[in-house]
């Protein structure tokens, strides 16, 4: 599921990013501003590590590589937040993460719920057990 909508990402995330720029900034010239050979860059790296990941789980059948990769991602991940947090606090008082109004995280927090949800019920809807359901 992670695999195919990243690689839909190629399309659907520019298509996301012309609508709602064009919405949100009507008049503005922001989308001509975009940098959009960095958008792909970023969006080839993703789909290129995606596929070196199926590649070594086909080529490595250990568990001990499984647990490894496993970890390594998972440390990853908790990496790229805590960059993320940081890098996004910077510059002046109104724009760092944590001076939103409350309407900010619930708009940030309210579409990766239903996404959770509604995968699960579809997953339950076809008999998954409910260890694959997540």
């Amino acid at each position: 599921m992670t695999a195919i909508s990243t690689i839909l990402s190629v399309v659907m995330l520019p298509l996301n990013l012309l609508l709602y720029t064009s919405i949100a900034y009507k008049g503005d010239n922001v989308v001509s501003q975009l940098d959009w050979k960095a958008l792909f860059v970023a969006l080839l790296l993703v789909i290129s590590a995606i596929v070196l990941g199926i590649y070594a789980s086909n080529r490595f059948k250990s568990k001990v590589f499984h647990r490894r990769a496993n970890a390594m991602g998972n440390l990853a991940g908790i990496a790229l937040i805590i960059f993320s947090a940081t890098v996004t606090n910077t510059g002046d008082a109104d724009s760092r993460i944590w001076s939103r109004d409350w309407t900010f995280y619930v708009a940030v927090v309210f579409p990766c719920l239903v996404g959770l949800l509604v995968a699960n019920l579809i997953a339950s809807t076809l008999g998954l057990k409910k260890p694959e359901r997540v």
